[in-house]
């Protein structure tokens, strides 16, 4: 008798948590990092979190979206996906 060519498709308990973090990895890798690029523009971002908001620079692909510019910049300021509340490009 021979083994079935199946793989599970994931694990039975799947939470929304999982799906956000897979999501945040998703988004972060299809973007180069680009802070000493040429074609780098720089994005002013603005991050609300559980301790207040931050205001900030960074420098991306002129080809990032805003979720991952967002992601980017909560990622080099430091702040965990447990602490972060929302993002936006300001400009």
């Amino acid at each position: 008798m021979t083994q079935p060519n199946e793989t599970p498709s994931g694990p039975v308990e799947d939470n929304a948590s999982d799906r956000k973090k897979r999501a945040e990895r998703a988004a972060t890798r299809s973007v180069p990092d680009v802070r000493r690029g040429d074609d780098a523009v720089t994005r002013v971002v603005k991050l609300r979190t559980a301790h207040g908001t931050r205001t900030v620079e960074t420098a991306v692909s002129p080809l990032a979206t805003d979720t991952a510019t967002v992601d980017l910049a909560r990622r080099r300021e430091g702040i965990e996906p447990s602490e972060f509340r929302t993002g936006e490009v300001v400009a």
